[in-house]
C-alpha cells in the first residue's frame, strides 16, 4: 500500500538533506514523499527541486510562507497514499521506522498507529528516549482512554503521550471523508493536537507501539526555543479554545485536568524564555513580564482550582511561586540554568 510522507519546508538547508536521505534508506519503499517549500529564503527550495528531480516519488510543492498547520494542509490535499505521515525538515527517522508503523496499523487493524520518539542534539547525542507501551485503543476507548493521555498528565502522575503527529500514521480515508486537517499555529499553538483531537473523533482504532524510530532534532531557532513575545498570550488563547472544545465534546473533569497541567507547561515555557532570552529587553522588563504571567486571572483561577496536592514537591513549589508573583526569583533561577 502507498504510504504518503508530508514534508513542510522553512529554511532548514542545514538539516534537509539529512532529513530526505531518511526516507530514501527507508526499509518500506511504496513511499511518495510531497516536500512543501514553505517560502523558504535559504536554498532549501533549491534542495528539494533536486530531490524531486532525481527520484521520481518525491515532489515538491512551491508557495508563499504561511506556517506549519498551513503547509501540512496543502500536502494533505495532494496526498494519494493509503496512509499518511508526517516528517518535520529538520528531524529524521530510523531506516525501519514507516515499515513498522505500517505493520502494526495493519496488524491491530486500526487507523492510526502511534510510535515513541527521541530528541537529539545536532551532533546526535540522544538526550531523551520517550517509549509507549504496545497498546490497542478501540473506538471509544481511543477517545476517554488515550487522547486524554495526549492533552496531558494526570494530577498524580507522568502519564502523557506527545500529541505530535509526528511518528505516526493515519489512515487518509478518515482524513478525506471528514476533513481532517491543521489549524493554523499563528492562530492556536500545539496544531497537532487539534489534528489529533478531530482525527479521533472519527477512528475505529488506535495503537502506540513501544518501538522508537522518530529523531526530533533539538534546534535553538524552532518555535518551541525560540523567543516569542507573544508566547504566553497564545498560551492562554489556546488553553481557553482547548477548554472549549473539550467541553462541547463533553470530556470529564480529570480531562480538564490534563489541559490544565499542560497550562502549567507553557507557563513554565513563557517564564523561562523571559530568564534566558538575549533580546535587547533591559532585566526590569523581563520581570515586568514574569510578574504579568503571574497575576494573569486566567493563570490564578486555574492554579486556585487545581488539586495540587496530588503534584509532586516541585510541581507545587512553582505553583506557589506564580501565586505569591516571585519574578525576581523566577529570574533569578532560571537564569542560573541559561548558563549550564
Amino acid at each position: 500500500m502507498l504510504i504518503s510522507v508530508i514534508v513542510p519546508v522553512y529554511n532548514v538547508e542545514k538539516y534537509l538533506r539529512v532529513c530526505l536521505e531518511s526516507l530514501l534508506k527507508q526499509t518500506y519503499k511504496d513511499l511518495e514523499v510531497i516536500m512543501i517549500n514553505d517560502g523558504s529564503t535559504d536554498t532549501s527550495g533549491k534542495i528539494c527541486d533536486e530531490y524531486a528531480e532525481k527520484y521520481e516519488n518525491f515532489m515538491v510543492i512551491h508557495k508563499k510562507n504561511s506556517g506549519l498547520g498551513m503547509a501540512r494542509n496543502t500536502g494533505l490535499k495532494h496526498i494519494s497514499g493509503d496512509y499518511v505521515t508526517f516528517l518535520d525538515s529538520d528531524d529524521y527517522l530510523d531506516q525501519e521506522c514507516i515499515e513498522i508503523l505500517h505493520r502494526m496499523l495493519v496488524k491491530n487493524n486500526v487507523d492510526m498507529c502511534k510510535s515513541g520518539f527521541r530528541r537529539v542534539t545536532n551532533s546526535g547525542n540522544i538526550v531523551l528516549n520517550r517509549e509507549y507501551g504496545d497498546e490497542v485503543f478501540w473506538g471509544e476507548e481511543a477517545r476517554t482512554k488515550l487522547l486524554p493521555r495526549m492533552i496531558g498528565s494526570s494530577p498524580a502522575q507522568h502519564d502523557s503521550i506527545e500529541m505530535c503527529v509526528c511518528g505516526a500514521i493515519y489512515n487518509t480515508k478518515i482524513i478525506k471523508k471528514y476533513n481532517v486537517e491543521f489549524p493554523s499555529e499563528r492562530e492556536l499553538i500545539s496544531e497537532d493536537l487539534v489534528f489529533n483531537i478531530d482525527f479521533m473523533q472519527y477512528a475505529n482504532g488506535v495503537c502506540t507501539i513501544s518501538d522508537v524510530g522518530y529523531n526530533y532534532r533539538i534546534n535553538d531557532n524552532s518555535l518551541t526555543t525560540s523567543y516569542r513575545s507573544n508566547r504566553f498570550e497564545a498560551s492562554k488563547h489556546f488553553y481557553l479554545e482547548m477548554k472549549h472544545k473539550l467541553e462541547s465534546l463533553k470530556y470529564d473533569n480529570m480531562t480538564f485536568f490534563r489541559l490544565d497541567r499542560m497550562f502549567f507547561i507553557y507557563i513554565k515555557m513563557s517564564i523561562e524564555q523571559e530568564c534566558r532570552s538575549d533580546l535587547l529587553l533591559s532585566k526590569k522588563e523581563h520581570i515586568e513580564n514574569i510578574k504579568k504571567i503571574c497575576s494573569d486571572k486566567i493563570v490564578r483561577t486555574v492554579i486556585r482550582n487545581y488539586p495540587k496536592k496530588k503534584l509532586g514537591i516541585k510541581q507545587n513549589i512553582f505553583l506557589k511561586m506564580i501565586e505569591f508573583r516571585f519574578a525576581n526569583l523566577f529570574y533569578f533561577l532560571f537564569s542560573l540554568k541559561k548558563y549550564k
